[in-house]
């Protein structure tokens, strides 16, 4: 699923929606965006400061400066995807991050 999303995020567009077997998820009370993988349970957290969901739907996400203490800027290009994983309590995470 990573290395379908990773694709999904550098070649396609946000339009598109995610492969299978994965899908698009919003917290709203903790307001993180995640991708979950459906059989497994995987999930990849995106912690990008502008995610372009699609149909001019822009995400503006500080979670990541947030945790790394900086201060988000105000930039309208789309942020580069570099994934790092943990396994945390026997569920498999990955993080998109700037």
């Amino acid at each position: 699923m990573v290395y379908t999303l990773l694709t999904f995020h550098l070649g396609c567009s946000p339009e598109h929606s995610v492969p299978y077997p994965g899908e698009r998820c919003y917290n709203l009370v903790t307001k993180v965006l995640y991708y979950k993988k459906l059989d497994y349970g995987t999930m990849v957290i995106d912690l990008r400061p502008w995610v372009n969901l699609g149909g001019g739907l822009y995400l503006e996400n500080s979670i990541w400066y947030q945790l790394t203490g900086q201060s988000l800027d105000c930039q309208h290009d789309p942020n580069p995807v570099v994934i790092l994983y943990t396994n945390c309590l026997g569920c498999l995470i990955y993080l998109i991050m700037p």
